[in-house]
């Protein structure tokens, strides 16, 4: 996924390579900035009340200065969708706390600092989303759980880029993170779905230390509206062999089924149709093409 070259920054549309941000701006100074990443569709950012919300509550957390209020963020989006000379796939919108009089870690400022960047990523088919993606196992060396920055999205992304760095090979898609106690909780960028041997969909609890996804409180809320079994319960890495289906899910690629999973020495292979991530992704779909 890749940038279009021309960014919004508070309201205004400027090349992306011009330097629109302060280098005293404490996203960059102290990766003191919140972020999500949005689908587009038919020239507007999908779920954007989910989004903006998840926003409003993590800038609560950290303290930010009072955020710019719903309408003026979404006309930014909306004007770098319009603005863009390609139509973008997704949004990144970065909220960064901003410039301060100094530039010491305990600064404070007096209103954050908006950017939005269009990203355009080429639409997987769907015989490509049916046929099932590769993914492999990795072991967290820390333990997540109880650590209360994991439920936020921040600029400090080096956990993340550090973890990919260590993957095996050029064929996986994602890692599926797993504590030292062998629960399954997510992918660096992705929520971890599974069908158990008992039919049951699950994915692992907030408390485990993981992202409250948007995409991920909707699959949930999905599954229970179709009276389909669900459970917030981490999958164990011995139950990997008795799943019905594996997948992953993020804002920008709803669903995405995996075929093989690479991990502690051997591969286990997932059989199609993958039913569960395909109805989603179906009805996912459905109600996009109706704009609701």
């Amino acid at each position: 996924m890749s940038g279009t070259g021309r960014i919004v920054v508070d309201g205004v549309l400027v090349e992306g390579e011009a330097p629109a941000v302060s280098a005293l701006d404490m996203g960059f100074l102290h990766g003191d900035s919140l972020f999500t990443t949005m689908a587009v569709a038919s020239g507007h950012p999908v779920f954007w009340e989910d989004h903006l919300a998840r926003l409003r509550r993590s800038a609560e957390f950290f303290g930010y200065p009072p955020l710019p209020d719903g309408e003026t963020l979404r006309a930014d989006c909306l004007l770098a969708i319009e603005s863009s000379p390609e139509p973008p796939s997704a949004l990144r919108l970065t909220l960064s706390r901003g410039r301060a009089p100094v530039a010491g870690l305990d600064a404070v400022s007096e209103r954050v600092l908006r950017v939005v960047l269009p990203l355009v990523r080429p639409a997987l088919s769907h015989d490509r989303l049916k046929e099932g993606g590769e993914a492999e196992i990795f072991v967290l060396p820390w333990n997540p759980a109880g650590d209360p920055l994991r439920a936020h999205k921040t600029g400090n992304l080096l956990w993340a880029k550090w973890v990919r760095r260590q993957r095996k090979g050029n064929f996986s898609v994602e890692q599926l993170l797993v504590n030292p106690q062998g629960e399954i909780l997510e992918g660096t960028i992705t929520s971890i779905f599974g069908v158990d041997g008992e039919g049951v969909l699950r994915t692992a609890p907030l408390e485990k230390g993981v992202l409250p996804g948007v995409m991920r409180g909707r699959i949930l809320a999905w599954a229970k509206s179709q009276g389909r079994p669900v459970r917030e319960e981490a999958l164990h890495l011995s139950e990997l062999p008795r799943l019905r289906e594996i997948f992953l899910s993020s804002a920008t690629l709803p669903a995405r089924p995996l075929r093989s999973l690479e991990g502690a020495g051997k591969t286990l292979l997932f059989a199609p149709p993958f039913p569960v991530a395909l109805a989603f992704l179906e009805d996912y779909r459905s109600r996009l093409s109706v704009g609701s």
